[in-house]
């Protein structure tokens, strides 16, 4: 019997340092991938894609998704550390922040037009697909992370494939991997889905197959990426409709 505990107690501690160190891992991403042109900009070399100036909603913006990233690293440092009441009442909080991240995300999406940090091979108003077709996979991440927090198993599963999303788009996209052209933003799509693979081993190891929150997670990315390699690849009319949305430009 006490083996057995001892098992079950050796089994959670390994989960906690797991979820732990994956969001650690993921805020190295995103410092790797913003700090030329955010965190660190004008301290270290800018990576050679467009780089305007920082006008306040780009701050705002960045400001917004740091506090999101901070956000997920405390509630796992939180659960490794134990104090799950704490983590609960902070969950409320989360909830409602992200709620408040969705019209925070549009906005930027759609003034990012009047300020061009498109790639080179697109327009402003055609490159809007990528940001703004991140926000429903990203909100029914969250939401099914809300309501499932009963479920501890989906929760953090669910909660880290949000993370993951807000990441592998963004800060992947940034790092220069691959020529800026169709072809290379493709490959920096699919690059970030390498994001998933510790998650992936985690539950082929813990549980034998892929936990189903994990294959939800994986299938929103999925969806997140099929609609802006469609209008790329295809040359989907995205401008003609962005045209259109309230704030562009604004």
């Amino acid at each position: 019997m006490a083996t057995i505990m001892a098992s079950a107690a050796d089994r959670k501690a390994s989960e906690r340092k797991f979820y732990s160190r994956y969001a650690l891992f993921l805020v190295f991403i995103v410092l790797l991938g913003f700090g030329p042109s955010f965190y660190l900009r004008g301290i270290v070399p800018a990576y050679p894609r467009p780089n305007p100036t920082l006008p306040p909603f780009v701050i705002l913006h960045g400001t917004v998704f740091t506090l999101w990233m901070a956000l997920i690293v405390t509630q796992t440092q939180l659960i490794s550390a134990r104090k799950h009441e704490l983590h609960m009442q902070l969950g409320k909080l989360g909830m409602l922040f992200a709620i408040a991240m969705i019209p925070v995300m549009y906005l930027a999406a759609v003034w990012e037009v009047a300020r061009a940090n498109q790639a080179p091979f697109t327009d402003p108003l055609t490159w809007t697909i990528v940001p703004l077709a991140t926000i429903i996979p990203f909100g029914a991440l969250v939401w099914n992370g809300w309501k499932n927090r009963r479920d501890i198993q989906t929760h953090k599963r669910l909660m880290l494939s949000a993370a993951i999303l807000v990441v592998m788009g963004p800060a992947i996209g940034r790092l220069p991997i691959a020529p800026p052209s169709t072809l290379g933003f493709t490959i920096q799509m699919l690059a970030g889905f390498l994001l998933f693979v510790p998650l992936i081993l985690w539950d082929r190891r813990t549980l034998g197959h892929l936990h189903p929150s994990t294959r939800f997670g994986i299938g929103m990315a999925v969806l997140w990426v099929i609609f802006p390699l469609a209008v790329f690849w295809l040359h989907l009319p995205w401008a003609k409709v962005a045209a259109h949305l309230p704030g562009v430009g604004a």
